[in-house]
């Protein structure tokens, strides 16, 4: 598996993301993408995020969940 570091994810302009309080959330299907693996086990909030320049609801998961739910690779 690849390993995440939250600061690394922030900085990437490739992953659509969002904060709420204090907390950052990740757009699932970026973060699967990005980590070429399954994250459909993955908790995860609709919320509203801009996207090329319209705002769409799109599953959304804290770095905490996305850690939990990752599945590990069986070869």
């Amino acid at each position: 598996m690849k390993p995440l570091k939250e600061k690394l994810l922030i900085k990437d302009a490739t992953i659509n993301k969002m904060q709420f309080d204090t907390e950052w959330f990740y757009k699932l299907d970026d973060m699967a993408f990005y980590l070429k693996e399954d994250l459909s086990e993955v908790e995860f909030v609709f919320l509203p995020m801009n996207i090329e320049g319209e705002q769409e609801y799109v599953k959304c998961a804290a770095f905490d969940d996305i850690i939990r739910g990752r599945k590990e690779i069986i070869k």
